[in-house]
């Protein structure tokens, strides 16, 4: 099978000194795991705070919050050298913006697995992804960890943190407050996945839940927040199944060598492993009709995983997918128990073009840029059809010290990229969420909003960018109290979804 072609040689910067920490919740380890230092070091307390500096201008049309999860252990993680990004307990980072002013809380997701670990004063669930020699669980605790670190947002009046190990949580989307697990009104018992697709039609969530080698796929009504669709198929092998794309009518999966074993992790070994012989054949995509269930399978013949997808659209003769892919995902089958690099278990990812064709039942790719990149993003109400722009950050540096490096704009219909540099020294930005402009028509008519960390200052900030001229100066600068960890994933609610949230908690 064909590999995926790697980006050409890049710059790598050596790794910074470790700073002292500025604020007694700064938490610098020992350690020179690259998770557990610089953008990456936890915060060790929740936060609020009002009336934040801005530098710039908040524009006034932007009212709602800024979600975003924080990936921030709570306690010293049983193996420091082992901890892996993955792993981090979930907190919520939400920025209120409203009359050009912004107020700011974080706060921990207390799932049922983080009150055990409270009430024991440590950390005692070992990790999934490097795995670690940790002392058996006390009796009675739940087997595995739900550590809610995925991603956030408001789905039928409820703010949902969500994370693929676990059903998803509920807080307040007001004061953070954790409200409890989140089942769908009984609809799913297990788990779900941390990236749903929203219909712009209806208003629907569509997701699914991958365990071991069945797929389960689900609809949930958007007013009462329960099930009204579910369909389960094999994938033939237990794949690592984290995002996937829904055109207007199908649900688009790709079946990779990277693999998700709980066998493995029971036995607190390394859980995600790069399998080729799982997929001998190459990568699959397995598409659902989502109106009659019926699945159909697209060969790409290549080797490779996706990261997280644009978007797919529909044409007369097949489907259009967008995504970024890997060239391999995990810990490599034939030396399975031992860690390997950041860079050599997840190396840059590229944006790529997959055609696939009803005919021939056969996927066709192209790589679209040589930048490589992750976390792409769209305008959702752009969801299931044809667009024009994706958003991503850049991946270039190879760094020790970071993982993101810039910010990217693509315009699909010339193949142009264009890239931003971080302002005053800011780098590693979170991924970019579109919020289009109030009154807006046009699908780039809007504010790119993301988090950066400060080396500076050792804190974040939230930037706001414009994105039609899209321009290396932000529109505004709004300086947070904390250092938001660096994680995955966030939404935006429009003052007018999250008014209608907060006052649903009466």
């Amino acid at each position: 099978m064909r590999a995926v072609p790697m980006p050409p040689p890049t710059t790598v910067i050596p790794r910074p000194q470790r700073p002292e920490p500025r604020h007694p919740a700064d938490i610098q380890y020992e350690t020179g795991n690259k998770f557990l230092n610089g953008p990456f070091a936890p915060w060790g307390e929740e936060s609020e705070a009002f009336d934040l500096p801005v530098i710039g201008k908040l524009p006034d049309d932007l009212a709602g919050a800024l979600f975003r999860i924080a990936n921030n252990p709570r306690f010293t993680p049983l193996d420091l050298d082992r901890y892996h990004w993955w792993e981090g307990d979930g907190g919520v980072a939400a920025t209120y913006i409203r009359d050009g002013k912004a107020s700011f809380r974080m706060k921990w997701v207390m799932t049922d697995t983080m009150k055990v670990e409270v009430q024991a004063g440590r950390a005692i669930y070992p990790g999934f992804v490097n795995g670690n020699d940790a002392a058996p669980l006390p009796a009675g605790v739940p087997p595995a960890k739900n550590v809610a670190n995925t991603n956030v947002g408001i789905f039928a009046d409820h703010l949902l943190t969500y994370f693929e190990g676990g059903l998803p949580t509920e807080m307040h989307p007001g004061t953070l407050d954790t409200k409890g697990a989140f089942d769908f009104g009984g609809g799913v018992d297990v788990l779900c996945t941390a990236h749903h697709k929203i219909d712009p039609r209806t208003g629907d969530m569509l997701f699914y839940a991958a365990v071991g080698p069945n797929l389960t796929w689900y609809q949930a009504d958007s007013g009462t927040g329960t099930i009204v669709d579910s369909y389960t198929f094999s994938m033939g092998c237990p794949a690592l199944v984290h995002d996937y794309v829904v055109s207007e009518h199908y649900a688009i999966f790709l079946i990779s060598p990277s693999q998700f074993r709980i066998d493995r992790i029971m036995q607190g070994r390394p859980g995600v492993l790069w399998d080729p012989s799982a997929v001998p054949d190459g990568s699959r995509f397995a598409v659902l009709d989502r109106r009659n269930h019926q699945v159909t399978w697209y060969d790409t013949g290549v080797m490779l995983a996706p990261t997280h997808f644009y978007n797919a659209y529909e044409t007369p003769t097949g489907i259009v997918v967008d995504l970024h892919v890997i060239s391999r995902l995990g810990n490599p089958a034939d030396h399975p128990d031992d860690p390997v690099s950041s860079h050599d278990w997840f190396p840059p990812a590229l944006p790529w073009r997959f055609t696939l064709e009803h005919a021939g039942k056969r996927a066709t790719g192209e790589m679209l840029s040589g930048i490589a990149g992750e976390f792409p993003k769209i305008n959702d109400d752009w969801v299931g059809r044809e667009l024009r722009w994706g958003y991503f950050v850049t991946t270039r540096s190879l760094s020790p010290a970071t993982m993101s490096d810039g910010m990217a704009r693509h315009d699909f219909a010339t193949g142009q990229t264009l890239v931003i540099e971080g302002v005053d020294g800011l780098t590693s930005p979170s991924e970019p969420v579109f919020v289009q402009r109030r009154g807006a028509t046009e699908e780039n008519d809007g504010y790119l909003l993301s988090l950066w960390w400060n080396p500076a200052t050792g804190l974040s900030e939230l930037l706001v960018h414009e994105t039609v001229e899209f321009s290396r100066e932000p529109l505004a600068r709004v300086k947070l109290p904390v250092r938001v960890p660096f994680a995955f994933h966030g939404t935006w609610a429009g003052a007018e979804q999250l008014d209608a949230a907060i006052a649903a908690q009466a």
